[in-house]
């Protein structure tokens, strides 16, 4: 569970992270495309409408993605560590709609912030099961080395002697 919170965390992170760029690309190439045309420096020109058209068009994209990756957090927040289960109750903890909840929870399962439940779009229920055991086989004695017979009830030895049951 701690793995999936940093995850989040991290994602929330990077997204902060380029939304801040964005706002300084925003601000930084307005005097990048004074300084250009005045000077008639086309690269830096070209680079202030570049950083301008990213800060104008990226900002509001990408806080509103930050926004949204802190909402989904706090959806996987009920559900892991408050044990909400349903969508109707997770809506009226966090005071949001049940389509949106839905939504933030098949975001979440999707990319793994949420595991170990199964979600039929109603409600998470616990995953208890297990993954299959592999079988192991013996081939190799583990008295003397030498190479096991299979029989009825499991292997044996036909140096030693010794008898292994079936794991």
């Amino acid at each position: 569970m701690k793995e999936n919170k940093k995850n989040i965390d991290k994602t929330i992170r990077i997204f902060l992270i380029l939304t801040i760029v964005a706002a300084v690309c925003l601000i930084g190439g307005i005097p990048l495309i004074i300084f250009g045309a005045t000077k008639s420096l086309w690269p830096l020109l070209v680079l202030g409408i570049v950083y301008v058209v990213f800060g104008f068009y990226g900002t509001p994209i990408l806080w509103t993605n930050y926004w949204s990756l802190k909402t989904q957090k706090r959806v996987i927040e009920a559900v892991m560590e408050e044990h909400l289960t349903s969508v109707t109750e997770i809506a009226s903890q966090l005071q949001m709609r049940e389509n949106t909840v839905r939504e933030f929870i098949r975001k979440s399962i999707g990319n793994k912030y949420i595991i170990g439940y199964i979600y039929d779009g109603v409600t998470l229920t616990p995953n208890e099961k297990q993954a299959p055991k592999k079988k192991i086989v013996r081939s190799a004695c583990p008295n003397c080395g030498g190479r096991l017979e299979p029989t009825e009830t499991g292997y044996e030895c036909p140096y030693c002697g010794s008898k292994f049951e079936k794991e």
